[in-house]
Formats: structure tokens, C-alpha cells, sequence
């Protein structure tokens, strides 16, 4: 027997042996952000490899699960087919939040059974051992894409970043081609992307209208053309406002040389992109008042900004390369600046005309926009010990910028309803009070009377779970109520262009726990969780995971949620940002002299309660309602307007108290400077200085895009559009 025994040990030790050390026919390899620095809170590029050992094909998905704030957990689902000795590379977005201490990624089969997981840990105390690198609200962070020449990679040690929080560091990382995020999302994070004469064959179509998308929705980008032509097709040569023609030989002047920052002794000759506004294009400086020969430009492109080196700065003698960290930093502060803009009114003939011709940054009026506005500096070279007070940055902890706290403003609003107020102590004072008259004096007194005071254990029993369950269904019936659905939604767009897009900020809350779903959902949309997030985060508080689930399937451009988990008496906050076709307003502004001449066009059913002109100058003039499909003329005087500005001193002030000392009414400008609206609304205020004018409505019973699938819900919209009107709309033209 005993002999018996042994052997089934040692055949139960060399099979659990073998099953131990055999490897997985899966290679991961992930990689998080750009060059492993991200945003905390914000879309974050997620590229995955896979390969295997597999001699059958794999059909299955992918699942990532990591925290994205303080409260939620970010759980993405992505179907993909791994054929044999072929691997796939999977680009994905998610958020991250700061100290976010593991990301767990799966590869399940069709069945839904693992075949492959593991735990990135991305957070370590010790800064030489993490995997991610937070990038502060005062810091400047900068993508490049294509060659990495005249010292370009180096610039981060020459300069510093200038924000209203004070000097942070500049962080300049690189991707290769095939590395590019495929979706809008995952440049979000950026304040600048590079594209130094990249070899456009390398990249996917996707890739490129993915950048395209970014910029129109806010996002800056420098272009250098150097030695791979930019096509008309490719979707860069048409997002920029410039025609670029064929090159050819020119000669830079020694003035031109010295603006950069360059070395003037001699002209240098290079081989430049020759290039030209097109028609259609209204906000852009050139370097040259001869666009034949312009070197350098910069332009508008919806809510972007684009700007164009027409020639590639390493072709330069060597003597240039000894100054080219001024070179960058004089590109970079020509379109993060947005130079030569008139605070008040519109421009001028003979203003458009200054405003191409190159400038000495001391002569520069500049708009520098609301917030969270970041520019680059040049400095002393910058060393690498941490001790140094330029380079400082402490890694444990974070403080949060404007979009967040726009953010909590609209959150407060979307929490604001009578089922989750806390309920009054007297309540529980009554019921206490109730349940020891209960249990002491009645209980006796009625026990004795009939003679039954040793059933006093029963009764009290009794008691207990009688009030037990009242409490529960007594505040199921004060606190349940029905499902309810709070959306605030900015949609931004610009006058004769196909720019336009739309922020939803969503409160879902379940009177009962369950798993909930929605529908007629947009295949284009990005919705994540969203959670209201403490001035100061400290690693020591972040640690733990999210107690909130999301589970999103991201594929074909966008991230759909099919599951939300929410438990009883609770509200899930969800934001879903996507490009639209066209906003559901649209208005003609014509001025006569002291007096506004406005026409507002309702293009949809749901009326428009009320809205107002914004001007450059901090005046505006209000218009009422307007109903359904309907056209309404109006005509004022302009007058001060001050909300956008209170707003801007006071990101977080997006309540007033209402007039009963009770409640509070939401200011529908905290929106504008949320999470997903703030560059827009940093665009609008810089077009507002050139001129343009800003029409803002709001809509009454506006219906939502979405809906809780097989569920009674009350559905509670705040829809508030913003549509830039050009200043052409100003020169007493009757056609704008």
C-alpha cells in the first residue's frame, strides 16, 4: 500500500511539473502612451502585439481592464484573428488614472475562456522602476512623428514650459509609424504633435484622418516638408490651409535667419515646399507677405490650429545646429501662442496685411486663452538630477487642471436630484425614538396585561425585524423613485464648414441594482466613466481599484459600452464625446452701426428656450425662444457679459445658490470648460479675438441620442449648442 502511494505521488508531482512549465503559445508586448508618459484621466494610445506558436488560426478577443479615476474601472473588449506565424497589432485607447497600479489584459477565445493573461504593473514608489510617467497640469507635452533630426529629440533639455500654474518641463516623445494610434482619441492627450517629414506610405489611412480628426477638434500640429512629397489625396494635404506646390531652391535671408534665432552671418539655401492659402481660408500668418516664398505659416483648421515648415531645418550648414533649440521654440511659440491678435473687434485690411509679415516676438500681441494655456520657453540647459529646482516634479502627487474641475461643476448638477440628498437626521431620530417606546414601555405594558411577559423575547424579535424591513422599503419608497437619465450635451461647430462636435456628460441612476444597457448608440463614439476627482491626488489614495465597473467594446473607431453595472440608489457618470454632421442651429449676424441684426434658424423640432451673441469684447446680446423648424429675427444693442469670464477665474464655480437658500441652479458655461469641451472653448475664445462672434443656445426638452435599453426611464436633457459665426458676418454683408 505504501509502495502504492508513492508512485501516485511522484506521478501526480511530475504531472503537476510538466502542466507548470509549459509555456503559453502567446508573446504580448504593450505598450502604454508615448514613450510611457500619459495624462492622468485622459484618452491614452495602447498599442499591443501579439504573436504565437499557434498552427491553427485564434479567433478571439481582447480585454483590458485598468482604473480610469478614482472610482471607475475601464474594462475594453476587442475581437481580432491571430493567424499562425503572422502577428497583429492591436491599437487600442484607454484612461489611466494617476497612481493607477496594474492593467490586466486577457486574451480569451470564442467561448469567453482565458487562453492568456497578465498584470502590467505600472506604478512603482521607486521612479527609476515605474512603467508611466504622469504629465502635470503645468508641463508641456509634445508627440513627434517621422525623422528626429537637427536635435530635436534634445529639446526638452533647452527649454521649459510656461503655464498660469507656474514653469513645468517640456516632455518631447516620439512613435514610429506603425505605431500611431488609429483613433482621434489617442492624440488627446498632446498640446503639440510633429510631423517632421514622415514617409506617408507608412501609414495606415486611418492613422491620417485620425490626426485630421484631432486637430479639427482642438489639437495643434507642426508639419516640416522635407524630402517625401505630401499628395493632394493624402488626408493631411487636405486637412492643412495651405496649398503646397512644387519645390524648389531658395535662399533664406539673413533677417529671416536672425527672427528664428539662427545664426545670420550668411544666407543659407535650401530646398523648400512653395505654398499658398486656399480660398476658403480666413485666420492664417505667413512669414513673407510673398506666399511664393513663404517659409513658414500658420493657420486655423476648425478648433486647430495647423502650422507648415516649408523646408527641412537639418539641410542647414552646421553652424545652425549649435542654435537650433531656439529655432523649435520659435516655431512652437508661433501656433501655441496664437501671435499678432487683436484682443477687441475684427481685424482690419491693413491688419491681415501686418499679420503675414514676420514680427520680433517683442512686438507680438498675444492671446494666450483661458486656463490651462501652456507655451514653451527657452532656458539654460536643464539637468537631469532631481534635485534641481527647474526639474523638479514630484512624483507622488498630482493636481488636477481645469477640465477636471469643470468636470466636478457638471457632475454636481448631474447629482443633483431629490433621490440622492441625504435623508434628514429627524427621520432616524423618529424611527429610533419609535422603536424604543416600542420595545420598552408599550411591549411591557402590553405583555403584562395579558399576562405573557416571558414572550418579551419574541415581541422584541418582532420589533426589530418589522422596522428592519420598513426601513428598507420605507426608503425604497422615498429614495427609489424612477430610473432617471441627467444629460448636459455642448455641441460646438463652425459657420460653412463641416466641423462639428458634440460632449455629452451623462448621470444615470438605478432605483434597483442590475446590469443596464443602452442603445442607439453611434458607431463613432467615445464614452467612458467619469468621476469627480479632489484638487490634490496623492499615490498613497490611489492604490485602490475603481469600485465601479464599465465594460466597453472598442472597435472600428469607437468605444461603446454594452455593459454598466450599477448598484441600488446609486448614479453612474458617463461622457461620450463624437464628431456630428451638423449642429441643429444655424444664424446670420449683421451689424448697422450701434445696433446687432440677428436671425437664429431652428433646423430641428425640440424649440430653443434662450440664448445670447457672445463678442471678443465681453459683450453680448440676448435673443428668446425660437420653436421648432421656425425662424425668428432679433435686434439689441450690445451690453456686458461676464459669465465666461467669472467661469475662468473660478473653474469650479459652476453653481450659484438659488434664491430660496436651498438647491442650486446650474451655470451652463461650467460645461465649456470640461473634460472634452475645454479646447474647443479655448478655440472659440481666440476666434472671439479676431472677430468672430460666438452664438450660444440652449434647448428646452431637447430629446437624447441614446436610450436605456428595455427600461422606463425619465430622461432629463440640457442641450446647449455654440455655433462661431466669421467676421465677415460684420461688415454689414446681408449673406454671411
Amino acid at each position: 500500500m505504501l509502495r502504492v502511494c508513492l508512485m501516485l505521488s511522484v506521478v501526480f508531482v511530475l504531472a503537476f511539473v510538466g502542466t507548470a512549465s509549459a509555456e503559453s503559445p502567446f508573446n504580448v508586448d504593450c505598450f502604454f502612451g508615448w514613450g510611457g508618459c500619459y495624462r492622468p484621466m485622459e484618452w491614452t494610445p495602447l498599442e499591443i502585439g501579439i504573436s504565437s506558436t499557434l498552427t491553427t488560426p485564434f479567433a478571439g478577443s481582447l480585454n483590458i481592464s485598468a482604473q480610469q479615476d478614482g472610482l471607475n474601472t475601464l474594462n475594453i473588449s476587442h475581437t481580432f484573428v491571430l493567424r499562425p506565424d503572422i502577428p497583429v497589432h492591436i491599437p487600442l485607447v484607454t484612461k489611466l488614472a494617476f497612481a493607477a497600479n496594474k492593467c490586466s489584459v486577457r486574451i480569451a477565445d470564442e467561448r469567453g475562456r482565458t487562453a492568456w493573461s497578465y498584470d502590467f504593473e505600472l506604478w512603482d514608489f521607486s521612479r527609476r522602476n515605474r512603467m508611466l510617467t504622469a504629465i502635470g497640469e503645468n508641463d508641456l507635452f509634445i508627440g513627434l512623428i517621422g525623422r528626429r533630426k537637427f536635435d530635436l529629440l534634445r529639446l526638452s533639455e533647452h527649454s521649459a514650459c510656461e503655464s498660469e500654474k507656474g514653469r513645468g518641463k517640456v516632455y518631447l516623445k516620439d512613435k514610429l509609424p506603425r505605431m500611431v494610434p488609429w483613433d482621434w482619441t489617442g492624440f488627446v492627450s498632446l498640446d503639440l504633435l510633429i510631423l517632421y517629414d514622415p514617409d506617408w506610405n507608412l501609414f495606415h489611412p486611418n492613422q491620417l484622418n485620425a490626426i485630421a480628426q484631432w486637430v479639427s477638434n482642438g489639437g495643434k500640429l507642426l508639419l516640416i516638408l522635407g524630402s517625401h512629397p505630401l499628395l493632394g489625396e493624402n488626408p493631411i494635404a487636405e486637412l492643412l490651409p495651405f496649398e503646397v506646390r512644387q519645390a524648389k531652391e531658395i535662399t533664406i535671408a539673413t533677417d529671416k535667419l536672425k527672427n528664428w534665432g539662427l545664426n545670420a552671418a550668411n544666407p543659407e539655401t535650401v530646398v523648400c515646399w512653395p505654398f499658398k492659402p486656399k480660398p476658403d481660408t480666413r485666420f492664417y500668418k505667413t512669414d513673407d507677405a510673398n506666399n511664393e516664398k513663404g517659409l513658414f505659416a500658420t493657420g486655423y483648421v476648425g478648433f486647430g490650429r495647423v502650422s507648415v515648415l516649408a523646408f527641412d531645418p537639418s539641410t542647414m550648414s552646421e553652424a545652425q545646429k549649435a542654435n537650433s533649440a531656439q529655432f523649435w521654440v520659435s516655431c512652437m511659440t508661433a501656433m501655441l501662442e496664437d501671435s499678432d491678435i487683436e484682443p477687441v473687434g475684427f481685424e482690419t485690411e491693413k491688419q491681415i496685411r501686418n499679420s503675414r509679415k514676420g514680427r520680433k516676438r517683442h512686438n507680438r500681441k498675444v492671446y494666450r486663452g483661458p486656463g490651462s494655456h501652456r507655451s514653451i520657453v527657452l532656458v539654460k540647459k536643464i539637468k537631469k538630477d532631481e534635485n534641481n529646482p527647474d526639474n523638479y516634479q514630484n512624483a507622488h502627487h498630482y493636481e488636477i487642471g481645469q477640465a477636471q474641475a469643470g468636470n466636478n461643476a457638471v457632475m454636481e448638477h448631474l447629482y443633483s436630484i431629490s433621490e440622492l440628498r441625504p435623508l434628514s437626521i429627524w427621520w432616524v431620530i423618529l424611527l429610533l425614538t419609535l422603536l424604543a417606546v416600542l420595545l420598552g414601555p408599550v411591549d411591557y405594558i402590553v405583555l403584562k396585561r395579558i399576562d405573557r411577559l416571558p414572550l418579551t423575547w419574541v415581541t422584541s424579535a418582532f420589533w426589530i425585524v418589522l422596522f428592519s424591513a420598513g426601513a428598507y422599503y420605507g426608503v425604497q419608497a422615498l429614495r427609489g423613485g424612477r430610473m432617471q437619465f441627467r444629460i448636459v450635451s455642448v455641441l460646438d461647430g463652425i459657420k460653412h464648414s463641416d466641423c462639428a462636435w458634440s460632449t455629452e456628460y451623462c448621470g444615470l441612476f438605478a432605483p434597483y441594482s442590475d446590469d443596464y444597457r443602452l442603445e442607439n448608440l453611434g458607431n463613432k463614439q467615445w464614452w467612458s466613466g467619469i468621476a469627480p476627482a479632489q484638487e490634490h491626488l496623492h499615490a498613497y489614495r490611489s492604490q485602490k481599484t475603481g469600485s465601479r465597473n464599465i465594460y466597453c467594446f472598442q472597435h472600428d473607431g469607437g468605444n461603446l459600452p454594452y455593459s454598466l453595472p450599477i448598484n441600488i440608489w446609486t448614479m453612474q457618470c458617463l461622457t461620450n464625446e463624437t464628431p456630428i454632421r451638423q449642429l441643429p442651429v444655424d444664424a446670420r449676424v449683421e451689424r448697422r452701426g450701434d445696433e446687432i441684426f440677428l436671425t437664429i434658424v431652428n433646423q430641428v423640432e425640440s424649440p430653443i428656450k434662450n440664448g445670447y451673441v457672445l463678442f471678443g469684447n465681453s459683450r453680448a446680446i440676448s435673443f428668446g425662444s425660437v420653436g421648432g423648424h421656425s425662424t425668428a429675427e432679433f435686434s439689441d444693442r450690445l451690453k456686458p457679459y461676464k459669465n465666461w469670464d467669472t467661469i475662468i477665474r473660478n473653474p469650479g464655480g459652476g453653481y450659484r445658490h438659488s434664491m430660496d437658500g436651498y438647491g442650486s441652479v446650474f451655470k451652463n458655461e461650467a460645461a465649456y470648460f470640461a473634460q472634452g469641451c475645454l479646447q474647443r472653448t479655448h478655440a472659440i475664445r481666440a476666434y472671439l479675438a479676431k472677430g468672430a462672434v460666438v452664438v450660444c443656445a440652449e434647448f428646452d426638452h431637447a430629446p437624447a441620442s441614446f436610450a436605456v435599453k428595455d427600461r422606463s426611464c425619465d430622461y432629463n436633457h440640457t442641450q446647449l449648442v455654440r455655433l462661431v459665426v466669421f467676421p465677415n458676418a460684420l461688415r454689414g454683408t446681408k449673406n454671411d
